[in-house]
């Protein structure tokens, strides 16, 4: 039951949340947000998970787009089939505590089945029910209708969903199921950070990082951020 009420709570919400844009006059994620709700649940509760999961993305699906019952049935397999068979196939690799210290052990394989292969997955599919079923113009873009950059924003919008946003939910769903989990966090992950002797270049780190995606993220059109600061950043991050 805790685990059917955060998928029907956060499911919505992350799909509410995600970034969007438009790419050649059609709709576009570009971070698929209820992906990262989705393994995020299923590291915290396994296979208790995938009922809520169906569940609640059935109900998202139903309220949000109409579709006919097959239609909906065959969006909620593409949706969900490949990340329930990547953690089985995780669950025979890694044994029985596959959800166990996510952050710290077996990242490379985490990265890889639940960053790439899903993603992967999920387009595949879909692209294939593209081809063997008709779906609404509305939706027709993401089955593999739409232009090559269009396609390549879709599959990168799940890669960085997978990767960057499921630790973003793992946490405080984590702190609200065990509530004693707030204070492991703070003591584990937090207090180490800020108290000790550079607190204050970490400090000022941690600001400059928030003023630039803040900068990055804003809602105007500049050619000094489109002609200077994005060059100069993926030269930084080319050498760093």
């Amino acid at each position: 039951m805790i685990a059917l009420a955060l998928c029907l709570i956060t499911v919505p919400f992350s799909r509410y949340i995600s970034p969007r844009a438009i790419v050649n006059g059609h709709d576009v994620y570009l971070a698929w947000l209820p992906l990262s709700v989705m393994l995020a649940v299923i590291l915290l509760f396994g296979r208790r998970a995938i009922i809520p999961i169906l569940l609640s993305f059935t109900i998202a699906n139903i309220y949000n787009i109409n579709l006919a019952p097959l239609q909906y049935l065959v969006l909620l397999i593409c949706q969900t089939f490949s990340v329930f068979a990547a953690c089985g196939v995780l669950r025979l690799v890694l044994g029985k505590r596959w959800r166990h210290c996510v952050p710290n052990k077996h990242i490379g394989q985490r990265i890889f089945w639940l960053g790439f292969m899903v993603p992967i997955g999920i387009k595949g599919l879909m692209y294939l029910a593209g081809f063997l079923f008709d779906f609404p113009v509305t939706i027709s873009t993401f089955f593999g209708e739409g232009t090559v950059i269009y396609n390549i924003v879709d599959i990168q919008s799940l890669i960085c969903a997978a990767l960057i946003f499921t630790m973003m939910f793992y946490y405080p769903l984590r702190m609200i199921i065990n509530p004693r989990y707030v204070r492991t966090f703070w003591l584990r992950s937090v207090k180490p950070v800020f108290f000790h002797k550079k607190s204050l270049y970490v400090f000022i780190w941690l600001a400059f990082l928030i003023f630039t995606l803040a900068v990055l993220c804003a809602p105007f059109e500049s050619p000094v951020i489109a002609g200077y600061l994005m060059p100069v950043i993926f030269i930084l991050f080319t050498l760093g």
